[in-house]
């Protein structure tokens, strides 16, 4: 299944915005310096070993499949090739022969496997070695889980052994959700794993879908529209679509909620063009937080401040806005706004229109300032996102192979994970099991 993208600036809302005129080039140099990607050639990158498997047993190639896929999807470490890998046992139950991996030059070895249980189970075992504190296990751990949870306990573990190994977990178990066209004339919403796994279409694909976020209950929020009717905001709980009872009857255009579920922002249009406004999610107590004439793509950090984009009709006008303050670069047309939880602190990442039907991906401070070039000269980049645990930042680019790509926030490593592209990325981690 392949889903294509919507050009625009500002995400789908704008399909309901009138035509906006090409501004001129701005100065460029107000996007800060471009991040040098990749690893530069003095920068020492770990390498480790994900054990390689034998088995032909299909709970075993999903684990440590997944489990490899997404030590490589992190930028972080140059993963041994299993070619490289030294004779030996691979077994469930076969120690590591930590002293033939060390001569490879692995400096952390991770084993996970995965067989069937007496109970009917699936019983998942994860060790990681981290060589220079010795040779006693940094993480060790058994689960007995549901055939069905093989996959996402795969990406659970991955997180641990991610914690164990730098002090921080990691975000893989996590999913996102984003729209696509699909056919010639409608958008739907989809998620899919943060692996890119799972592809799964939720709206229904006669009807228009935009700008979905997660919400309560990891319920899906979404915008629809049936027949060019004005978008009305849903909800999918997984089994049933419903509407949300607000108090408009114009069009909403987006939808965000903040960390604890607890607030929810919308974006609705008004008859000078659009606004936003904070209330519950059960869509009551709704106020009006914006002040510019067009305001559109909430999104909350996780220190709880709400940022949006914001501005006039005229081309270069539209900024964004955290807490009602502009605060990315005047004279760029910006768009989607996200929040980066890092080690380094909480950062603002957006897109900017650098002319051509180009977006390039920039990053500031929470509260802007300190700005970076993400991307340069690579095709359009839009929609950035977020993982949860701040380490990686996932957006969709038009660049020679177009798709969803993944770039470390710590290495700045540029990787595909798909071919899928769209508007309204959102990322958000899994509940606990």
């Amino acid at each position: 299944m392949r889903v294509t993208s919507l050009c625009g600036v500002l995400a789908l809302s704008t399909l309901s915005w009138p035509a906006l005129a090409q501004e001129a080039k701005p100065d460029e140099s107000a996007l800060g310096e471009f991040v040098v990607t990749g690893s530069s050639g003095t920068e020492h990158v770990p390498k480790i070993a994900v054990l390689p498997s034998l088995s032909p047993d299909m709970e075993d190639v999903v684990v440590r499949g997944t489990v490899r896929k997404n030590f490589e999807l992190t930028g972080l470490y140059d993963v041994i090739a299993d070619a490289k890998a030294p004779p030996g046992l691979y077994g469930f139950e076969d120690p590591v022969e930590i002293d033939a991996w060390k001569k490879l030059g692995a400096e952390a070895i991770v084993k996970v496997a995965a067989r069937k249980h007496t109970s009917g189970k699936i019983e998942v075992f994860g060790l990681a070695y981290f060589l220079n504190v010795g040779k006693d296990p940094v993480y060790e751990k058994k689960l007995l889980v549901d055939t069905k949870d093989v996959r996402v306990t795969a990406h659970r573990i991955t997180d641990a052994l991610l914690g164990a190994l730098t002090g921080r977990p990691g975000g893989f178990a996590s999913h996102f959700v984003y729209s696509g066209r699909w056919g010639t004339k409608s958008y739907r919403i989809f998620s899919m794993d943060a692996d890119g796994h799972n592809l799964t279409p939720v709206s229904d694909p006669n009807d228009t879908a935009i700008a979905p976020a997660w919400g309560p209950g990891q319920q899906i929020f979404y915008g629809l529209s049936k027949n060019y009717s004005p978008y009305r905001l849903m909800r999918f709980d997984g089994q049933k679509h419903e509407k949300v009872t607000l108090p408009f009857k114009t069009s909403i255009y987006s939808v965000a909620f903040d960390k604890a579920h607890t607030k929810m922002a919308i974006a609705v249009a008004d008859p000078t063009g659009s606004a936003i406004y904070l209330g519950k999610p059960d869509g009551s107590e709704m106020k009006k937080v914006s002040s510019t004439e067009l305001a559109t793509h909430p999104v909350f950090s996780p220190s709880g401040k709400l940022a949006w984009i914001g501005g006039g009709k005229a081309k270069g006008s539209q900024r964004v806005y955290v807490d009602d303050k502009p605060v990315s670069p005047s004279g760029f047309t910006a768009g989607a706004p996200a929040f980066c939880d890092t080690e380094d602190g909480i950062r603002l990442v957006y897109s900017v229109s650098v002319g051509g039907d180009r977006h390039d991906i920039v990053m500031s401070a929470e509260k802007g300032g300190g700005i970076q070039r993400l991307t340069q000269n690579q095709g359009s980049n839009t929609s950035p996102a977020c993982s949860p645990d701040g380490r990686l930042l996932a957006f969709f680019s038009t660049r020679k192979k177009p798709g969803t790509y993944f770039m470390s926030l710590k290495r700045w490593k540029t990787q595909q994970l798909n071919g899928q592209v769209g508007e309204s990325l959102r990322w958000e981690a899994l509940p606990p099991p």
